[in-house]
């Protein structure tokens, strides 16, 4: 693990990953392998597909919008001002129901997740605004488990359109 030292952003690099705008605020590099802190914002329609971790920790902190939560067992909308942990090896899925974009902070432990987004995900141009929420072609999805299984996350359900 590489020791951290001073990091300021100004320009974080910004993929569209399964429709959800990700981006990468201080990524593993920048964290000497600590942790990944990334900005998404879900479209409404969103969802993450049913997904576990085998190598890292997620948490998040919800901003704005509200999301649907399921973690193991345990389901329920995370809305602003709330945060929760999915410990690694515990399947779990978002899904934004609602009409308005979720907006959230995502920190993953150790890093690494950053990566697994960047060769997953599509480069946004700086100030790009993507469109509504679209289902991932059966191309996409390949490449997603194709690059997913590289970095310890096995998905359980792909992504599905919401009614």
């Amino acid at each position: 693990m590489i020791t951290p030292s001073f990091q300021h952003v100004s320009y974080p690099p910004t993929y569209l990953f399964l429709g959800v705008q990700m981006k990468v605020l201080l990524s593993s590099a920048q964290t000497g392998g600590q942790f990944t802190l990334i900005e998404g914002i879900m479209p409404p329609g969103g969802d993450g597909g049913l997904h576990v971790h085998a190598n890292d920790d997620e948490s998040m902190h919800m901003l704005e919008g509200e999301l649907d939560v399921t973690i193991g067992e345990n389901s329920f909308v995370l809305k602003p001002g709330e945060t929760y942990l999915a410990p690694r090896g515990v399947p779990h899925r978002l899904r934004n129901l609602g009409s308005v974009p979720a907006r959230s902070l995502l920190i993953t432990t150790p890093g690494g997740f950053d990566e697994m987004i960047s060769q997953a995900g599509f480069a946004l141009d700086e100030g790009a605004v993507p469109g509504p929420a679209v289902p991932p072609t059966p191309e996409q999805i390949g490449h997603l488990l194709e690059v997913a299984a590289r970095f310890g996350i096995s998905v359980l359900a792909p992504p599905e359109p919401l009614p």
